[in-house]
């Protein structure tokens, strides 16, 4: 699948946390791991669903994401981050237009992520 939109969230030391579109289904992108020796990240992503989507654009679109609108987002993706919308992705960086390759994931790989991430768990 092509990445076709891409918003990013958050950004720190090279974790990023994105909403991503890929043609037609929107994601929230979650850098989980970085392999220091080739640059390559892997990636939680959880489908959303639109009205998800529209919230969190809402909340961007205010340049400045407050404790109150992370709470939100944490709340969104935890409705979301459920077994049929959860895979994994390895990819160098996130461009629009790039070529992305899901994993599906086993429900015991399920993950609970608060937002804004602590990267210290990373290293």
């Amino acid at each position: 699948m092509t990445i076709t939109k891409l918003f990013i969230m958050d950004w720190y030391d090279g974790v990023i946390t994105s909403i991503t579109s890929l043609e037609k289904d929107i994601y929230i992108f979650h850098c989980i791991q970085i392999n220091s020796a080739n640059s390559e990240r892997t990636y939680y992503c959880v489908k959303i669903d639109e009205k998800s989507f529209k919230q969190i654009e809402y909340m961007m679109d205010k340049k400045i994401i407050t404790r109150k609108d992370w709470n939100m987002i944490n709340l969104l993706f935890e409705m979301n981050n459920k077994y049929e919308n959860v895979f994994l992705s390895k990819s160098e960086s996130l461009l629009v237009g790039s070529d992305i390759t899901f994993t599906k994931v086993k429900s015991s790989d399920i993950i609970n992520i608060k937002f804004p991430f602590d990267i210290s768990i990373l290293y």
